[in-house]
């Protein structure tokens, strides 16, 4: 019968742990060395280094540093660790100020929001589509134009209606006037029925 400790042990060994380490800035051989050796208490199962931005007037993951490239090396260890235990260990060991150094898991939304990916492959953005193929059943008619916007009115007047009903207040009927001023009583202006001193 194996141990708890032996269960475990094959527990930690089978899984690897992915990285993505961002430094800003120059990086020397000797520290780029040293991040790696730095590395080897998690052990270290590859170590590469996977691109070096041009120079950047404000660089992704960096907003208090401009005008830099960055380094990104891509790190897969046997132990675990936490993306802010890495950056601690990481700043204090290469004396590299927190504002340089970032380290992100491959999977977190904003690394894919960085990758410039297109959501779906080999499509289109939805919007630059004028025949609106991903719905070609739609009718129009239910969701805007004139016949929607009268429908939308009528159904308003008739809920205040109701709430008017509920409260007990008097429901105004329409009358045969189509505009305000075809009623008698609209017809005279405020400013003839003023005070004229004058008169």
């Amino acid at each position: 019968m194996k141990r708890f400790t032996e269960y475990l042990q094959e527990g930690i060994t089978d899984k690897k742990y992915d990285f993505r380490v961002k430094i800003a800035g120059d990086i020397t051989k000797e520290n780029e060395t040293k991040l790696e050796s730095m590395l080897g208490k998690f052990k270290v199962s590859s170590f590469k280094k996977s691109a070096t931005t041009p120079v950047q007037q404000f660089p992704l993951d960096f907003p208090n540093i401009q005008n830099s490239q960055v380094n990104i090396y891509e790190v897969t260890l046997d132990y675990p660790t936490t993306t802010f235990e890495l950056t601690e260990y990481l700043t204090s060991g290469l004396a590299v100020g927190r504002q340089n150094l970032v380290v992100r898991k491959p999977g977190e939304p904003l690394e894919e929001y960085q990758s410039g990916e297109p959501i779906r492959q080999g499509e289109k953005a939805l919007l630059t589509d004028p025949d609106y193929k991903e719905s070609p059943n739609a009718t129009f008619e239910d969701f805007y134009g004139d016949k929607y916007n009268t429908g939308f009115v009528k159904e308003l007047n008739d809920i205040l209606k109701l709430q008017r009903k509920a409260r007990g207040e008097e429901i105004p009927t329409e009358g045969d006037a189509k505009y305000n001023i075809d009623v008698a009583q609209n017809n005279n202006s405020p400013l003839n029925q003023a005070y004229d001193p004058r008169k």
